[in-house]
C-alpha cells in the first residue's frame, strides 16, 4: 500500500472519530425540551446515589444553613448551627430506613419516628422533611406545571440548567414553593441546585458533590446524654 493511500486512510478515519466524538459532545451538552425534561430529571435522579453538600434553605431573610448528607433513597442527615446562642447548638435531622430523629439542641429534645411501618415517600411526609422530598417535589412540579427553559447558569461551581415553572393556583405539588417556582437542576445528575418560589422559599447550595461514599454511621442517631427522647405515635 502507497503513502498516499495510507495518509487517505488515516485523514478519513481521524474524521471519522471526530465526527462520532462531536455527535456525542452535542448529545450530551444539548439543553432538553420542555416536554422531554420530566422523563430526563427522572431517569438522572434514578441514577443518583448520593448527595453531599451546604446549603442555604428557608423563606425571604429567615434562611438557615445547612450541612446535608443524602444516600437515595431514604437516608438523610442534615446539621444546623443555631445563631443568636451563647453555646455551640447544632439541630440535627438523621432519617434512614427505620426511623427519622429530630434534636433540639435548646430544649434538649430528640423526637423519634418510626419509618419502617409509615406511609411511603410519595404519599407522606409524616417523620420526613422538604429536604429529602425536594428531588420528589421539584421533579412533580415539572410534570404538572407549563415549563420555560431559560439557559445555563452556574450554581454551586456546577453547570445548571435553569426552569421557570407555572403551576395550577392551589395545585402545587411543591407547596412550599408555590405556583410560580424557578428551579436550577444539575446538568449532569439533574438534581436542583437552587430553587426560588413566589411564597418566598428560597434554596441554594454553596457546594456539592454527587456518588461519593458515605460512612453508613452518618445516618444513625444517638441522644446526647440527659436528652428528652419523645416518640411519635407510642
Amino acid at each position: 500500500m502507497d503513502r498516499k493511500r495510507i495518509t487517505a486512510i488515516v485523514v478519513v478515519g481521524l474524521a471519522l472519530a471526530a465526527g462520532v466524538g462531536l455527535a456525542v459532545f452535542s448529545f450530551t451538552t444539548r439543553i432538553p425540551t420542555a416536554e422531554s425534561l420530566p422523563d430526563e430529571v427522572a431517569a438522572g435522579l434514578e441514577e443518583l446515589k448520593t448527595v453531599q453538600g451546604r446549603l442555604q434553605m428557608g423563606k425571604d431573610d429567615q434562611m438557615v444553613e445547612y450541612e446535608l448528607w443524602v444516600q437515595r433513597p431514604r437516608h438523610l442527615r442534615a446539621e444546623a448551627e443555631l445563631e443568636g446562642l451563647d453555646r455551640k447548638a447544632v439541630f440535627i435531622m438523621t432519617f434512614n430506613e427505620e426511623e427519622a430523629w429530630m434534636y433540639d439542641p435548646v430544649l434538649n429534645l430528640a423526637t423519634v419516628t418510626d419509618r419502617a411501618q409509615g406511609a411511603s415517600l410519595d404519599d407522606s411526609r409524616f417523620g420526613t422533611s422538604v429536604l429529602e422530598t425536594m428531588p420528589n417535589d421539584v421533579l412533580a412540579a415539572l410534570r404538572a406545571g407549563t415549563l420555560q427553559i431559560v439557559g445555563e447558569e452556574a450554581v454551586a461551581g456546577r453547570n445548571a440548567l435553569r426552569v421557570q415553572v407555572l403551576l395550577p393556583l392551589g395545585q402545587s405539588p411543591f407547596e412550599e414553593a408555590g405556583e410560580q417556582v424557578t428551579v436550577w437542576l444539575d446538568r449532569s445528575a439533574y438534581y436542583p441546585l437552587a430553587i426560588e418560589g413566589n411564597t418566598g422559599f428560597r434554596m441554594r447550595f454553596d457546594f456539592i458533590r454527587f456518588n461519593e461514599e458515605i460512612d453508613p454511621r452518618t445516618f444513625v442517631f444517638f441522644p446526647p446524654p440527659g436528652a428528652t427522647v419523645r416518640r411519635v405515635g407510642e
